[in-house]
């Protein structure tokens, strides 16, 4: 297995506005932790492993969806002896998590594609598609989510977190919001009424946002207090915009304007 590879179909650099340069991926790193890129880092990886149960064997064809810098596939390849395709969009994104797998002595059972899972072939189905944080960056979920059925192996399990709204519509200012970012959110309801839709069985719709609340302030509240080891490798205004955009998803929460779900689904055997 190659630890790098390009779609023939990759989009235009993607770095949703700025936010995913080198230097801001690993400022978001130093909030959600070594090799994450997503909320709660390597603790909700660990959640997310617990609801997937037995569909986590040795062997199991994993297929990460948005994996940023690797940290969740570097984990099910070392814990559970998966083997792990990772898939994003973001060049540097890419590039990162291709440096890190080869320090980790992983190239045999994780590999990266930059590409857009929309468009993308691949040569053999999965067991396992897992995804963090970043589906809404895809618009037309209805198509996202027939695409991953065809990409899932018959009795194979889905599991995703993801941003979503509370109402529709929000607080002019979570519109302003979600407009500025590029976001595209559905209330946890609707999230799930598409994954059954598009085919998915026992479709669980957890609404985590206490959790996701939980996770920000314990984000927040931990860069601050390790401030001079953010501020060895960046500045102050970087600090100040973490704690800022961290404490605004929390007033978004607050007002009912934000939601964090995790879904778990099956594909029929």
């Amino acid at each position: 297995m190659t630890t790098a590879q390009t779609s023939p179909n990759a989009s235009a650099k993607f770095d949703n506005n700025g936010q995913y340069s080198r230097t801001s991926i690993l400022r978001y790193e130093k909030i959600f932790g070594e090799h994450y890129i997503s909320t709660g880092g390597h603790a909700t990886t660990e959640d997310l492993c617990r609801r997937l149960g037995s569909a986590l064997r040795p062997g199991v064809r994993v297929l990460d969806v948005g994996s940023g810098i690797g940290g969740a596939a570097f984990h099910l390849a070392r814990a559970y002896g998966a083997k792990v395709t990772g898939i994003d969009l973001a060049q540097e994104m890419d590039a990162v998590a291709r440096d890190r797998v080869q320090q980790l002595g992983l190239s045999d059972s994780v590999s990266f594609i930059l590409g857009d899972v929309l468009k993308t072939d691949f040569p053999e189905k999965f067991d396992v598609i897992w995804s963090r944080d970043a589906f809404m960056h895809i618009p037309d979920k209805p198509q996202l989510f027939a695409r991953l059925f065809s990409l899932m192996a018959p009795g194979g399990r889905l599991v995703i977190t993801d941003y979503a709204r509370g109402r529709t519509p929000g607080s002019p200012e979570f519109e302003e919001y979600i407009k500025k970012t590029g976001y595209s959110v559905l209330e946890p309801k609707q999230y799930g009424k598409l994954l059954e839709e598009a085919g998915f069985t026992n479709v669980v719709v957890d609404d985590a946002t206490d959790r996701f609340v939980e996770i920000l302030k314990d984000e927040a509240q931990r860069l601050v207090t390790h401030r001079e080891d953010f501020l060895a490798s960046f500045t102050e205004a970087d600090l100040d915009y973490l704690v800022d955009r961290w404490n605004m998803k929390v007033g978004f929460c607050g007002a009912g304007d934000m939601k964090w779900g995790i879904y778990v689904a099956d594909k029929p055997a």
